[in-house]
């Protein structure tokens, strides 16, 4: 049927919307326009609708087309959010304060203000601006969930837990906020409590997955335990979206290992990570290309040290193959008084890409402007102690310009029998960390261990006494021992509590968060041996290049 034979009036079309007939309205759109064209529900309805069916280009041109009509308030924020959903941010936010000086108690164009401002790094704005939506709205459930969502990525966890507390005093069956309370105090060691809420988050919302796997990760499973019988009742629902299956896949296999059904887990664990891998346009050869244009460099170029360098603050890298022990030796350092643990920071990394490293010929005032921008970034983190530690374990690719750029900092490079490393990369949780989309596969892992070796073994070379080099498996034999020549390397004094290190009450945000709170497992690395028949590919890839393992 043609639209101008169509026969409709408004109440019809408000009966449409309430039914959800999105696309009918969004197909005969052109001709409600032109029937009820200055009619302000009209318009919002049919932008509803084009919303709901994913037409945001054609969403906007009708946003427009009513702000033309009628340049209000309302009209401004709705045009806001359709450029918000269509990740436009810079451009939502003009729309936002144009609806905010309309009206000035417009608290859901405050917090929608705050989250594109969040999106694009202006944190202090979006700060000030979620709370602008709560002291016009103390029940403003949806500010005080993102402005804890914000702390939480700033690891103000105290003030985080405060906003998720308030969000469930509004509203009791929000399942996200227990789940995020949970990883909050998993983080901070409580793993009993953490378990409490990860529970209520599963009670409130059986599909939210994610708790599933919190749960699993900071904690062994016994056979007993109700959460199996909810995840194999999960795993066989008919359509759910895929990274519940990828999740809940993930959470069952980790228990099914736990309990010793290890082909059963195996299978279930590819499973997940075949799922992710649908979603992942991850290349290892950009990776080895990466590698080789860094040795390049250091080839190619003459790269002086910098010198007359301020060591009022001094970095600690602690760096490797992931899952190669490097939070374990984060803990310990920075048990100590003089130094703070930062955790995973991706500031280098974030310079080297934005710094076109690889056509700088002035590697002098190259280096000065990493020195100036990471240091920067530092400080912004208002830390009291001389020394920080900057675990990122990909700072591996970047040593030399470390050295070159930071003199003063410390290296600690961590190895690890290369199997152990390969299969803990494998079984990790990596789902939704940038960077590891290579762990999804048995495959890449051995290529990317391939590379961090290459690049290792070349700085080695390089810069044979700059490093500090530990050898986990070593290292836990006598953990102590060890511990107190890490810390003389660094140019520290002992101090006795780092041999307590597991009670260290600093929050670790990591997949090894429960290991850092253990005492040290000194056979860890025998573990991959139990999956040796699943682990072939790795297996010849690393013999095929003379990679040692036992």
């Amino acid at each position: 049927m043609r639209e101008k034979n169509l026969n409709f009036n408004k109440p019809k079309i408000f009966k449409f919307f309430q039914d959800k007939k999105f696309a009918k309205i969004s197909k005969i759109s052109n001709s409600i326009l032109k029937t009820f064209g200055n009619d302000k529900e009209i318009y919002k309805i049919i932008i509803l609708s084009e919303i709901n069916e994913k037409n945001l280009d054609r969403a906007l041109i009708v946003s427009e087309k009513l702000l033309l009509l009628i340049d209000d308030a309302e009209t401004n924020y709705i045009h806001g959010n359709i450029l918000k959903l269509q990740n436009k941010f810079k451009e939502a936010i003009i729309f936002y304060k144009k609806a905010i000086d309309y009206r000035k108690d417009f608290f859901e164009a405050y917090n929608n203000l705050a989250s594109s401002q969040k999106k694009i790094g202006l944190t202090d704005e979006a700060f000030e601006n979620y709370n602008n939506s709560i002291k016009i709205n103390d029940n403003n459930l949806e500010a005080y969930y993102n402005l804890g969502n914000l702390l939480y990525d700033e690891k103000k966890f105290d003030e985080a837990s405060t906003c998720y507390n308030q969000v469930i005093k509004i509203n009791e069956n929000f399942p996200k906020s227990y789940l995020l309370l949970g990883q909050i105090k998993s983080a901070q060691g409580n793993f009993e409590d953490a378990k409490e809420y990860f529970l209520k988050a599963i009670d409130k919302d059986k599909y939210l997955t994610e708790a599933y796997v919190y749960y699993v990760n900071t904690r062994k499973i016994n056979k007993n335990d109700k959460i199996i019988s909810k995840l194999e009742e999960l795993i066989n629902i008919k359509d759910l979206k895929s990274k519940c299956y990828q999740e809940s896949f993930y959470a069952l296999s980790k228990i099914y290992f736990d309990i010793g059904k290890i082909d059963e887990g195996f299978k279930l664990l590819k499973k997940s990570k075949n799922i992710k891998l649908r979603s992942s346009d991850f290349t290892i050869n950009a990776e080895k290309n990466h590698s080789i244009k860094v040795k390049e460099y250091f080839f190619n170029n003459k790269i002086l040290k910098l010198k007359n360098i301020d060591t009022n603050l001094i970095p600690i890298f602690v760096l490797g193959m992931p899952r190669s022990g490097t939070s374990l030796i984060e803990q310990i350092i920075s048990t100590h008084s003089k130094v703070y643990g930062a955790g995973e920071l991706t500031f280098l990394p974030e310079i080297m890409h934005l710094s076109s490293w690889d056509k700088n010929t002035d590697s002098k005032t190259f280096l000065q402007n990493i020195r100036k921008e990471y240091l920067l970034k530092i400080s912004k983190l208002n830390i009291k102690q001389k020394y920080i530690v900057d675990k990122n374990p990909f700072n591996f690719l970047y040593v030399g310009f470390i050295l070159k750029a930071m003199p003063e900092a410390k290296i600690v490079h961590m190895h690890r029998n290369p199997m152990a490393v390969c299969w803990s990369n494998y079984k990790a949780n990596f789902f939704d960390n940038v960077g590891m989309d290579y762990a999804h596969r048995l495959e890449t892992i051995a290529e990317f261990y391939l590379i961090y070796n290459g690049i290792m073994k070349f700085w080695k070379e390089l810069y044979p006494d700059c490093l500090i080099n530990i050898d986990y498996d070593k290292f836990v034999t006598n953990s102590e021992k060890n511990s107190k020549s890490l810390v003389k390397s660094i140019g520290l004094e002992w101090e006795d509590k780092i041999s307590r290190f597991s009670e260290n009450e600093r929050v670790v945000v990591t997949n090894s968060l429960l290991q850092v709170r253990s005492k040290v497992y000194k056979n860890s690395s025998q573990d991959w041996l139990k999956f040796k028949k699943h682990l072939s590919p790795i297996i010849e890839i690393l013999k095929k290049n003379k990679i040692i393992f036992s």
